[in-house]
């Protein structure tokens, strides 16, 4: 049976429209609309989450390498998928600049191609394992006609740091679409057409690797949650053919954050684990120490109070020891106030308002230039105050980030929140019409339990 038959069954025996089956998968009408005729061939990852939805234990997942093979058979190479090729993990380092120009090109003409896929926690596992497995050594040379030299690659980061410094004051909806026509215009350019040795190449697939990293937390940060995705898979194999661990352990750190945001406990943890594993190679402790906070925030979400401890504990410990003169710039928001907020998260996902409160106002602490972050950590504050009903502190305490978030272009301080559970009410009690006043707001407004896009 071919895939778009077997779809249109299922649904149908689960009683959904196609409209009401996009709207749980977070996906498009239009785009199950094309799954069903035909039009389109989704990537495992896709079937993946379908199957899951519509309960049908793998079939879906396991018609696609047939439907895919038939399909191009008949199709054009200008009718390539751009979400299953975001979603590839290239193997090798040409192949991965091909993919990742491709993402930003399809992002920067067709965008509403990629805004069509939704987010499945497990198609990060694919690309973390490749990390884990590959061998750092590609040596990546380009022999074309523009000659690239280190400042070339040191005019990159600095145009990036510029981006990440007003992404965390004015949020991802503000910055996005320049840091993907930076990539397609500026980066593109240097890796398709450049000239460069193993040397110089690897340095600027890293700073193209954390350009893309930071285009992925600007739609994470603006609700593109699959587009996030794609880039964050792209970033990570650049970082790979530059041999940059540092910045491979941070990367699989920010898939975890993702997948904790969205609910994907599972995987945050495993996630968290590899980034910890990479970060332990590099020699850095302060990603260690991050990647354990966020292997906790995954247990908190998870409802492991015991687990989520120890890797507190370690996190804490990690950080201690870490020598903070060696950091890349771009971990530098990784300090005491930071790791306090996530300390914060992981008490109010668990229901233990009281030391949710300690660590949200040690929180408050947060460098000022991190303006986004700190409106969090404010909600993070107020979230606390409600849960052990102190409801007046709450209201004072909230109505801050959500008088500033109309400044502030991050769809986690204005959506309502994915992953919230309402254990982190359940300490508050109705006093008066102040109460459904925080509630309205907590609800509504604020990141859920599992954080938000962090401080840069």
């Amino acid at each position: 049976m071919e895939f778009r038959h077997r779809l249109r069954e299922l649904r149908g025996q689960a009683g959904l429209s196609q409209r009401q089956l996009a709207k749980l998968a977070n996906y498009s009408h239009s785009y199950v609309s094309d799954l069903e005729r035909g039009t389109r061939i989704p990537p495992v990852a896709t079937a993946s989450r379908l199957d899951s939805l519509l309960s049908a234990g793998g079939e879906l997942a396991a018609l696609v390498p047939a439907a895919q093979t038939t399909h191009q058979q008949f199709d054009r190479p200008s009718r390539r998928d751009p979400v299953a090729d975001g979603l590839q993990f290239a193997s090798t380092w040409r192949h991965g600049v091909e993919l990742a120009v491709g993402l930003w090109q399809w992002d920067l003409h067709r965008r509403d191609l990629l805004w069509r896929s939704g987010f499945a926690a497990s198609a990060f596992i694919g690309p973390a394992m490749r990390w884990l497995t590959a061998p750092v050594d590609e040596r990546p040379a380009g022999t074309g006609r523009r000659p690239v030299e280190a400042p070339d690659v040191d005019t990159v980061r600095e145009v990036t740091s510029t981006y990440r410094a007003l992404d965390n004051r004015y949020g991802g909806g503000h910055v996005r679409a320049s840091v993907v026509r930076f990539l397609h215009t500026d980066v593109a350019p240097l890796l398709r057409e450049g000239r460069y040795d193993g040397q110089i190449g690897a340095a600027l697939l890293s700073a193209a690797a954390e350009t893309t990293q930071l285009a992925g937390w600007a739609a994470y940060d603006s609700g593109l949650h699959g587009t996030a995705q794609m880039y964050l898979i792209q970033a990570l194999r650049l970082a790979l053919a530059a041999g940059d661990r540092p910045l491979g352990a941070e990367i699989l750190a920010a898939m975890s954050h993702q997948c904790t945001y969205l609910g994907a406990s599972a995987e945050a943890i495993d996630l968290a684990r590899a980034a910890g594993r990479v970060a332990a190679d590099a020699g850095v402790e302060a990603i260690r120490a991050e990647a354990a906070v966020l292997e906790a925030q995954g247990y908190a979400v998870a409802g492991d109070e015991r687990a989520c401890a120890t890797a507190l504990d370690r996190a804490e410990r990690t950080l201690d020891r870490a020598d903070r003169g060696s950091d890349p710039q771009w971990l530098r928001y990784f300090d005491e106030a930071y790791l306090s907020a996530k300390f914060g998260h992981c008490f109010v996902a668990l229901g233990r308002g009281e030391l949710a409160r300690r660590f949200a106002a040690r929180s408050l602490e947060m460098n000022k230039r991190f303006v986004r972050g700190g409106q969090f950590n404010m909600a993070l504050l107020a979230r606390a105050h409600a849960q052990v009903g102190e409801i007046e502190e709450a209201a004072v305490m909230g109505t801050r980030p959500v008088a500033r978030a109309s400044s502030t272009a991050s769809r986690p301080l204005t959506d309502p929140a994915p992953t919230i559970s309402p254990r982190w009410m359940r300490s508050s009690t109705p006093s008066s019409g102040i109460h459904a006043t925080v509630s309205a707001s907590l609800m509504s407004g604020w990141a859920p339990v599992g954080s938000a896009p962090r401080a840069r």
